[in-house]
């Protein structure tokens, strides 16, 4: 009511809302003349009308000689093609069918692709005899390598993949049931003549009969297998909501719902610039076909249009050119800027304003590539966690062992303790806003830097690439300082010592992580470690040059 015409007062409009669903008029409101004896509730409809620009786009009794069933709008050229149609088998009167004339109304495309229908063998064994180091070779960037990465597979794609037609989206009945539809459609083009009127109610009839039927047979059938039971149950209590008009929080108006969505979900993602450093690991053909083979052929393509089933497919044909660029990324501290687009969907956060784009959670749906690679990453991560034990022990989420029961369970412990020896337990539950979105990258630094480490980087991938060789005479060292020292240190000529390093925030003693380094370094005799920084060694001159 408070958007009501200054006309209508509110109770008018409760008058309009509730008796709208009962007008049963033989006249069309665009014209008083045929409007003989219009109720008080029709005058009142038309008057609304007549307020709000509105007009009644057509004149096709429904049932009898009565229009139960409107199609109003403020401008009838955008409707058009209005016709009758047959009821559904519940209904007592005809329904009507119209379409919009709209520039931007969504048509499927007339052609798709079906990668269900591709022979994964050829597919793979043309991606075997592309020789990726040439084609690698003369990029000069990361950018470059991985557009022409995706432009052998889409060259591929057009070679294997053929084309299907998609079809309309429809409810799908079984073959009698279709046969009956189709049987009553026929029967309702003459359904004016007496005879063919009683043939059509019978089929009518036996329509809903066997839609019930089959309703009750498909509900049976989900309710005898456990997943598919809660699946129907979910689908039948579960709101349906959909989503209203958003405003922005600056309640500024006639904005794009993609530039709504954007001012919230851009917000986590500040422009941050981070010095490029060496890899802390190297990626392996064999790690990146086993993380492929476990992506689900069914997955959602990202936006370099690559689908998920082509990685999954083509695993091993794949792993060797993604592992060179994994490893590349890693090291030149950037990634290819296909892999920074995403399809964002927005999932709205229960018990929020569903008119607030804040109210959304931003599920963005990233390249297969770009998925792989934060898996390999994560697992050396968790890996390392483990290893020197960086994690707390009273953590329990995100941690492989530990879930919501282990953390319940060991509160139960405590208490049940505290509460046998007789002491109060305070307990104080805190919920972070926005925990996953917001991450304060200075705060996550400087933590980084307290737990400074030295960290071990292969540069055998950057040789290979830079300078076309597979083995380098000897490994490299890489202390990462992220605050204090944004320079590169290496050392090529290492002393092993017992002795403590000055040069480290706090006191660690080497022989600790001598024994942490791989046998094929610990016994090289011309590997040696000084407690002194070689920067101005013309080796590390060179590598920062290079870096």
């Amino acid at each position: 009511a408070r958007d009501a015409p200054g006309s209508f007062s509110e109770s008018q409009y409760h008058v309009i809302n509730l008796s709208i669903r009962d007008l049963n008029s033989d006249c069309d409101f665009n014209s008083d003349s045929l409007c003989t004896h219009p109720t008080p509730i029709d005058r009142l409809f038309l008057d609304f009308l007549i307020s709000v620009d509105l007009s009644h786009c057509h004149v096709y009794p429904t049932r009898g000689n009565r229009c139960i069933d409107w199609i109003i709008g403020n401008d009838p050229s955008l409707i058009k093609t209005i016709s009758i149609v047959p009821p559904f088998p519940s209904c007592d009167h005809s329904g009507l069918s119209f379409s919009l004339s709209s520039p931007q109304s969504p048509s499927l495309p007339s052609q798709i692709r079906d990668f269900t229908r591709v022979d994964y063998s050829a597919f793979s064994n043309y991606l075997l005899s592309i020789d990726w180091f040439s084609l690698f070779c003369d990029c000069p960037d990361i950018d470059s390598i991985y557009s022409a990465f995706s432009s052998a597979i889409h060259s591929a794609i057009d070679l294997f993949v053929p084309y299907r037609t998609p079809r309309p989206p429809s409810l799908s009945y079984p073959p009698h049931i279709r046969r009956l539809i189709k049987h009553r459609d026929a029967l309702f083009s003459k359904v004016h003549l007496p005879s063919v009127r009683i043939l059509f109610d019978q089929c009518s009839k036996k329509l809903l009969f066997e839609i019930d039927k089959w309703t009750r047979y498909s509900t049976r059938k989900k309710l005898s297998r456990v997943n598919d039971l809660y699946r129907h149950i979910s689908s039948l209590t579960k709101p349906k909501l959909s989503i209203p008009e958003l405003v922005s929080p600056q309640n500024l108006p006639n904005l794009p719902l993609t530039l709504l969505l954007m001012m919230v979900v851009s917000l986590p993602f500040p422009p941050h610039v981070f010095p490029p450093s060496l890899s802390l690991f190297t990626f392996f053909p064999h790690e990146v076909y086993k993380s492929l083979r476990k992506l689900s052929p069914t997955g959602s393509t990202g936006h370099d249009a690559i689908p998920q089933i082509i990685f999954s497919k083509c695993a091993y044909a794949l792993s060797t050119p993604l592992a060179d660029i994994f490893s590349l990324s890693l090291i030149s501290g950037t990634v290819p800027s296909a892999w920074k687009h995403s399809l964002i969907t927005p999932i709205p956060k229960p018990g929020k304003d569903s008119k607030l784009p804040s109210s959304y959670r931003p599920i963005s749906i990233i390249s297969p590539a770009a998925k792989t690679m934060e898996r390999l990453i994560k697992e050396h991560l968790n890996s390392h966690l483990s290893r020197f034990n960086v994690l707390p022990s009273n953590q329990h989420g995100f941690r492989s062992g530990a879930s919501v029961v282990t953390n319940l369970l060991t509160c139960q412990n405590d208490w049940t303790s505290a509460h046998s020896k007789k002491l109060v337990t305070d307990v104080v539950y805190i919920d972070f806003t926005r925990a996953f979105d917001v991450v304060p990258y200075p705060k996550l630094l400087a933590r980084l830097s307290y737990y400074e480490r030295r960290v071990i980087g292969d540069l055998c991938m950057t040789h290979m690439i830079m300078n076309g060789f597979t083995i380098i005479p000897r490994s490299l060292f890489y202390v990462y300082k992220p605050l204090r020292d944004r320079t590169s240190s290496f050392g090529i000529n290492i002393e092993l010592t017992t002795s403590t390093p000055r040069y480290h925030s706090f006191p660690v003693r080497t022989s600790r992580w001598y024994s942490q380094l791989p046998d094929s370094i610990r016994t090289a005799p011309n590997i040696r470690v000084f407690k002194r920084r070689l920067e101005n060694h013309p080796i590390i001159a060179h590598l920062a040059k290079l870096t």
